[in-house]
């Protein structure tokens, strides 16, 4: 068994054994299929018999009889084949269904770096295109496998018992067509492989150049928009029209190797018939058994490039199913933090680069305290928010958790601690309601409400006809940047964790709405252990402490006071955003 799989490829092999959980239902199928395949030797055998009953023998009941008779067996053929064609079809979507749920939950698992690697469109591709190439060509080729391979059995048992001579005659040229066919496949193989890429790649443009409108508007980028589009689109016109090319020759080329032996039966037949070896009505059973059998040895011959299509499908799945997860090697289960984080002496490089994000990163933040973060860009603020709930993990060193290394503790008991308020909300395309309860489904209506009250939410959504059952579009289209903010806050309130993450919530605001937005946090912090990234320092007035940073380090830390009298990096940046804010008031005027 062993040495007739190697020749296989190991993908093509493992989405079958998808479908071994429905070996019953393709058992039923198969049952049907060998239905549709003795039809046509029932078909061949018939022509022959009803020939020489109603031309030489004259049988009178065959004028009514034999087109009934052909009738019938067309009728359960059709049968048949419908019933086989049902049955695969529900193993397929079940299939179907449970790959995508894999595909699904391993994507949700994914390490941080691999969302980074994996555009958008070449992921959501996989859902679509590779899923279906692969299950439909798995179970359309397994129904051609198991009904032709049976009715070529059926008529070559046919064959060789109404004329042995013939039949050896006419496979003759059946090593040709198998070694041309051969030839074809293996280029069609490389041709699919690029065709799928470029597809997913073309799904990835056409995506983010949605997202991106705006930008492309603004700055009349059209032109090179569609440039770049253009030359997608002639890479999957010049891949269709080479895969087109390669397949359109197989038909050809078979027809004329085929039509070669055609000619040969012919004429053995002719000279048996001429000899009294031979009667027309036997002629017709073998050339409709051989004509029968063209079509089925195409089909299979054909799955060649089917084959192709699958394996490459499956393999572009499998690197999807065969990533590594987040690493959760955590056995400690947490109920509710008291809030202190300490790191001790943390490191951050980013795969692919040589520079570290973080470098020797010491400092506690005691519970209940209210920390801020600054730097300029690209200091190490966000590095720093993001090893908390370890959607990174630092290169070096350790983080802690009340005394336990957050290594130690339970994924899911982490971040159960943790709320994040970011300036990059996503909301889901549904109601206001849904998306402050989100991951939150025992929610009470009171709940909810308090979390909208807290939130200053509650006279926008008395102002809406559906009040919280009001949608809120696809990302939060249909909010203000302040209203999706608010949501925000109020999903954390809801979530009630006892750290809060702040990760530059009000830098995208105008002054109006920073303000409610800074009033909603402002109940959102009290009592929480609390980490922000400060963009504008207005709205880390009251905070507990200050820490600066630079180049992934940090330089300084203390109050406001005693920063700005220390006159050093937060100094400066303070100066700096006051210059900045005295000068948009003034062109304000």
């Amino acid at each position: 068994m062993n040495r007739l799989f190697k020749h296989f490829d190991p993908d093509l092999i493992r989405i079958y054994r998808y479908l071994l959980p429905h070996k019953w239902r393709i058992a039923l199928g198969a049952v049907f299929m060998a239905g549709a395949a003795s039809m046509s030797s029932l078909t061949a055998t018939l022509l022959g018999k009803l020939t020489d009953l109603g031309f030489y023998q004259q049988e009178p009941w065959v004028i009514a009889g034999a087109p009934a008779a052909l009738i019938g067996v067309t009728l359960l053929f059709g049968f048949c084949t419908v019933a086989s064609s049902w049955i695969m079809a529900k193993v397929s979507q079940a299939v179907l269904i449970t790959l995508r749920t894999e595909l699904y939950d391993r994507i949700m698992s994914w390490p941080a770096e691999r969302y980074q690697n994996n555009p958008t469109g070449a992921i959501c591709s996989k859902f679509v295109n590779e899923a279906n190439v692969a299950l439909s060509g798995a179970t359309s080729s397994l129904i051609v496998l198991i009904r032709d391979s049976l009715q070529i059995v059926a008529l070559l048992c046919l064959l060789f018992w109404q004329n042995w001579k013939l039949t050896l005659v006419a496979f003759v040229v059946g090593p040709l067509i198998v070694i041309t066919l051969k030839v074809i496949a293996k280029r069609i193989r490389k041709i699919v492989k690029k065709s799928q890429e470029t597809v997913g790649f073309m799904l990835s443009r056409v995506q983010e150049a949605y997202e991106a409108q705006r930008v492309v508007k603004v700055t009349g980028s059209y032109a090179f928009e569609e440039a770049r589009f253009e030359k997608v689109n002639k890479t999957i016109r010049r891949t269709a029209l080479d895969r087109t090319k390669m397949e359109s020759l197989a038909t050809p080329i078979t027809q004329m190797i085929t039509m070669l032996g055609i000619a040969f039966v012919v004429g053995v037949a002719l000279y048996e018939a001429q000899a009294g070896l031979l009667t027309i009505g036997e002629f017709i059973t073998f050339l409709a058994a051989l004509l029968l059998l063209k079509p089925a040895l195409q089909h299979l011959t054909g799955l060649n490039g089917t084959f192709a299509s699958i394996a490459t499908a499956a393999r572009s799945l499998f690197e999807v199913l065969d990533a590594e997860r987040e690493v959760d090697n955590g056995t400690v289960e947490i109920e509710r933090a008291k809030g202190e984080i300490v790191f001790d002496n943390v490191f951050l490089t980013y795969p692919g680069q040589n520079e570290p994000s973080l470098r020797g990163i010491n400092l506690t933040i005691h519970p209940g305290e209210h920390v801020a973060l600054v730097g300029p860009s690209g200091s190490g603020k966000t590095s720093f928010v993001n090893l908390v709930p370890r959607f990174w993990e630092p290169t070096y060193g350790e983080i802690r958790l009340d005394g336990v290394p957050l290594k130690d503790i339970k994924l899911e008991s982490l971040r159960r601690q943790i709320a994040i308020v970011s300036q990059d909300i996503f909301l889901f395309d549904d109601t206001i309601r849904a998306n402050i309860a989100y991951g939150l489904p025992n929610a009470t209506e009171e709940d909810i409400a308090r979390a909208v009250k807290a939130a200053a939410l509650d006279e926008f959504v008395a102002t809406l006809p559906d009040g919280l059952n009001t949608r809120v579009g696809e990302g939060g289209s249909l909010l203000s940047g302040g209203q999706k903010q608010r949501v925000s806050i109020a999903r954390a309130v809801l979530k009630n964790a006892p750290i809060l993450i702040l990760d530059e919530a009000t830098s995208a605001l105008d002054s109006k709405n920073e303000a409610l937005v800074k009033e909603a946090l402002d109940r959102l912090t009290k009592g929480r252990t609390c980490i922000t990234v400060a963009h504008r320092f207005s709205t880390i007035e009251d905070v507990d402490r200050i820490v600066a940073m630079q180049k992934g380090e940090i330089v300084e830390e203390g109050t406001k006071a005693v920063l700005l009298e220390k006159n050093g990096l937060y100094a400066k940046l303070f100066r700096l955003q006051s210059q900045d804010r005295q000068t948009a008031q003034i062109e304000g005027v």
